[in-house]
C-alpha cells in the first residue's frame, strides 16, 4: 500500500518542522531501492525532469545518501516573491544561499555581500514607494495632495542614500571581496548623478543656505526646487537628473543580478555532503 509519493523536499538549518530556518526547496526523483530502504536524488544538472516522484510504502526509510543532494541558487531564488516592477528582494535568497552547508569560511565575503543586497533592497523599496505615490495622485488638492508628494520625496532622499551606497559596495566588490562579476553599465551609467543628489540630500542643513564643496550658491540650493519629481518623477541637483522610473529601477534589477552572481562565485551548487533519512509509517 502506498502511502506517499515525495517529489520535493525541504532544506532548513535545523530539524524542528515549523521553525523560520527554511533555506530552499529541491526537485527529488527515485534513486533505486535496497530491502526497505528507499533512496532519493536531485536531478542531475541538464537532466529532463519526467515528472516522476518517489513511492514510499508503511515501513520504509527513505534515504539520501552523502553527494546525492545537490542545491542551486534557482531552487533558492524561486521562493523570492517578484514585484510587477521586475525586482526582487535579494538579501533573503543570498543569505539563504550562503547559509547552505558548506558555509563560506571568508565573513568578509559573507558581510559585504549581504550589506550590499540590504543596501540595494532598502534603496528598491524607497523607489518603489516613491513611484507608488507619485502614480497615484490625491484626486482632491490641496493639503492632503501635497502629504502625499513630501511623503514621495521622503521616499526619494532615503532611496539616494541608500543606492548611492549600494553602487559604490558594487562597484568595489571586485577589490574587497575579489569578486569577478561585471558591473552593469545600468549601475555605472547613473553613479554621478546618484551621488551628486546624495550628498545634497544628506547634506540639506549646508545646501539651504548655499554651500557645497563643489557647487556655486545657486545650484547648491537647487536641490530645493524639485519640480520635475513632482511632475515626471526625475529628481535634478544642480545639472544632475535622476528618473527613478526609467533609470533608477533598471539599475536596481541590474545591481540585484550582480549580487547574485557574485554570491554563486561560491560555488554554482551546493552539494550536501551528509545523508539524510525519512521513516514513514501509515499512522
Amino acid at each position: 500500500m502506498t502511502i506517499g509519493v515525495v517529489t520535493n523536499i525541504r532544506l532548513s538549518l535545523g530539524p524542528q518542522v515549523g521553525a523560520p530556518d527554511f533555506l530552499a526547496g529541491v526537485r527529488v526523483v527515485p534513486a533505486g531501492r535496497n530491502g526497505n530502504r528507499v533512496y532519493g536524488r536531485t536531478l542531475r544538472p541538464g537532466e529532463e525532469d519526467s515528472g516522476e516522484g518517489i513511492s514510499l510504502e508503511p515501513g520504509e526509510t527513505l534515504e539520501f545518501p552523502a553527494g546525492s543532494l545537490s542545491v542551486t541558487m534557482a531552487d533558492v531564488d524561486r521562493y523570492t516573491k517578484r514585484a510587477p516592477d521586475g525586482y526582487a528582494r535579494v538579501a533573503n535568497t543570498v543569505w539563504s544561499w550562503l547559509a547552505i552547508p558548506p558555509p563560506m569560511r571568508d565573513q568578509t565575503f559573507v558581510n559585504y555581500l549581504l550589506a550590499t543586497a540590504r543596501r540595494l533592497d532598502s534603496a528598491y523599496l524607497h523607489c518603489s514607494g516613491a513611484l507608488r505615490l507619485l502614480s497615484n495622485p490625491d484626486k482632491e488638492m490641496g493639503f492632503s495632495a501635497r502629504e502625499a508628494l513630501f511623503e514621495a520625496l521622503c521616499h526619494a532622499e532615503s532611496m539616494s542614500v541608500a543606492l548611492s551606497r549600494a553602487i559604490r559596495m558594487i562597484r568595489r566588490a571586485r577589490g574587497t571581496i575579489s569578486a569577478t562579476a561585471t558591473v552593469p553599465r545600468e549601475v555605472t551609467t547613473i553613479e554621478d548623478a546618484v551621488l551628486a543628489i546624495r550628498d545634497a540630500f544628506e547634506h540639506i542643513d549646508e545646501r539651504a543656505v548655499g554651500k557645497a564643496r563643489r557647487e556655486d550658491p545657486i545650484d547648491a540650493m537647487s536641490i530645493f526646487d524639485q519640480s520635475d519629481f513632482f511632475d515626471a518623477g526625475v529628481l535634478r541637483y544642480a545639472g544632475h537628473a535622476l528618473d527613478i522610473s526609467q533609470e533608477v529601477m533598471p539599475a536596481l534589477i541590474a545591481g540585484r543580478r550582480f549580487i547574485v552572481e557574485a554570491a554563486m562565485e561560491a560555488g554554482l551548487v551546493k552539494t550536501v555532503t551528509v545523508p539524510r533519512e525519512f521513516a514513514f509509517t501509515d499512522e
